[in-house]
């Protein structure tokens, strides 16, 4: 499914599959060559930036385990391989409620791309 905002563009990648589990999912994706964020990112090569995929991690978690928390602080956010048009990858998402974590790592069967530890607390700390 390709999910476009209605001035923006393309937004986010398209979604081939999906696996939920007790405590998070796996979505297998390909990155739409069309994505928005390519524009200015940068101009020898097309590229995911981080920042984007940490927001997909968040959205999806969001949509998918029911995360309503505010965001606090990120650790161990390493991205290691670049995300092109076109690639087709894993997003594997782990949400434990009770510490307020969501770990993302992004892969394919060649490599990781990308992962960390997303932290959130609730509304009213």
């Amino acid at each position: 499914m390709k999910i476009q905002g209605s001035e923006s563009g393309v937004l986010f990648p398209e979604t081939l599959d999906e696996h939920i589990q007790a405590d998070g999912l796996v979505l297998a994706l390909r990155i739409p060559k069309d994505l928005t964020y390519f524009n200015g990112h940068f101009d020898e090569i097309a590229v995911v930036p981080g920042v984007v995929q940490i927001q997909w991690a968040v959205h999806y978690a969001r949509q998918y385990l029911g995360l309503t928390r505010v965001f606090s602080h990120m650790e161990s956010v390493k991205f290691k391989e670049l995300l092109l048009p076109g690639q087709e990858l894993e997003l594997a998402l782990h949400y434990l409620q009770q510490a307020g974590k969501l770990t993302f790592c992004y892969r394919s069967t060649a490599c990781e791309y990308s992962s960390g530890r997303i932290y959130f607390h609730d509304h009213h700390v």
